[in-house]
């Protein structure tokens, strides 16, 4: 009985040391989470909300001069080409008057120019007796040389600057250099000669005579000129009143939709406030202002697509049309500024069920689809600046370095470490 009693006790011992060894040296009671390597067609892309418009928008504004007399739009109208949008009160009456005014002014500016031209004439007359002996028009040639010699010597001048700069820099030789200012040179010795010679011409009149003649008829040139200023404001006055009487009546130049009102009828908008907008819904885009980070990286010409789960829309094989050259800051949500620009994207057929202004989510594909071995980000870790996953094998985790290209998604690519169908752990948990 008692060998029985020490045969049971030593089972039991036996049975108790397997187990220790179980739960603390192998795997019993550990439960892993893991995820396949999975083989993918991935693209890049970068995205952002977009809002539908139209490449084709007219806008029209109000005069300031006249009430609204007819307007019978509404917004989400269809106008055709050549359609009456808005008439204003006809107060033609009061315009022709005024253009008559400014017609009558005009008449007396013209008639102020001859009589200027005439003084010219006069002076120049005056002057006979004392020019006799003097060709004129040679010293007048001459003088008009060296005003031109002197606007090339300033030509000459900044241009060397310039040069000198840029050979400062480093970007043109020195021999481009000097050829700059040995123009100036030349230019220099080329006034001198004209100045000489127009001594020479205009040394039989007196120099007192000379100034005395030159200075009236400067005065009498700068008050023709004057004048012909006046003349070209008076002008331009008529044509914007010629062009008050045109706008008493507004028509459409494109067949569209009306999405933007802002008059009716007893209005007066004023002046270069928008009253319509109509957009052409044959020729939709989205918009979508990409932070400039993105931006820069897109080109006309790239693939895009409207992808918007929430409002259950998916248009791919979209192309990028253009991105605008002007960047933009804006506050975020959060009140944080943002550096962003706009990238338009066309539809290749009008979508009618795309209403304008409204958002979407949009992609544009950034690098074309390729190839990849991707795993859960969850499953890389970063030790001493190198990256690993933990791989199931046998059941056993095994450690291994990988190297790792793009995110996308919530995924990573691996270029080299693990292949297709391994799989690696995400984490575990003790039962």
């Amino acid at each position: 009985m008692k060998k029985k009693l020490i045969i049971v006790f030593f089972i039991f011992i036996a049975i108790g040391v397997g187990l220790f060894y179980l739960l603390t040296m192998g795997n019993i009671g550990v439960k892993y989470d893991t995820a396949p390597v999975v083989k993918d067609e991935i693209s890049k892309y970068v995205q952002d909300v977009g809002r539908i418009s139209s490449r084709n928008i007219r806008r029209y504004y109000g005069n300031g001069n006249s009430k609204v007399e007819e307007m019978t739009l509404k917004l989400g109208d269809h106008v055709e080409k050549g359609q009456l949008l808005v008439k204003y009160e006809d107060n033609t009456a009061a315009i022709d008057i005024e253009i008559e005014k400014v017609d009558l002014q005009i008449q007396n500016v013209d008639i102020e120019i001859q009589k200027v031209d005439k003084q010219i004439v006069a002076l120049k007359a005056a002057y006979n007796d004392a020019k006799s002996s003097v060709d004129m028009d040679s010293v007048n040639s001459a003088s008009v040389e060296i005003d031109r010699i002197k606007n090339q010597i300033d030509t000459a001048t900044k241009d060397k600057e310039k040069t000198e700069t840029l050979y400062n820099e480093g970007i043109v030789p020195l021999a481009e250099l000097e050829q700059a200012e040995e123009k100036i040179v030349m230019l220099q010795s080329n006034l001198e000669i004209a100045q000489n010679t127009y001594n020479q011409l205009a040394k039989g009149l007196s120099s007192n005579m000379r100034q005395k003649y030159e200075a009236e008829i400067g005065a009498v040139l700068l008050s023709k000129e004057a004048l012909e200023k006046n003349k070209e404001i008076l002008e331009k006055n008529k044509e914007i009143l010629e062009k008050n009487k045109e706008d008493l009546a507004v028509y459409a130049d494109v067949e569209g939709i009306v999405t933007e009102l802002n008059t009716f009828e007893g209005d007066k908008p004023s002046v270069g406030l928008m009253i319509i907008e109509i957009q052409d819904p044959t020729e939709k885009v989205v918009l979508v202002d990409f932070m400039v980070e993105d931006a820069i990286r897109i080109i006309p010409g790239m693939e895009a697509e409207v992808a918007d789960l929430n409002l259950d829309i998916k248009i791919d094989s979209l192309k990028v049309d253009r991105v605008y050259p002007i960047a933009f800051v804006t506050l975020s949500e959060l009140g944080v500024e943002e550096n962003r620009q706009t990238v338009e994207i066309g539809f290749s057929e009008s979508d009618e069920a795309l209403a304008f202004g409204l958002e979407v989510e949009t992609r544009v594909i950034v690098d074309p689809s390729r190839e990849m071995l991707l795993v859960p980000k969850g499953a890389v870790v970063q030790k001493n600046s190198k990256q690993y996953v933990q791989v199931l094998e046998d059941g056993n985790p095994v450690e291994k370095e990988i190297t790792t290209g793009i995110s996308v998604d919530s995924k990573i690519e691996v270029v080299d470490g693990v292949e297709e169908g391994e799989q690696v752990i995400l984490n575990y948990q003790e039962d």
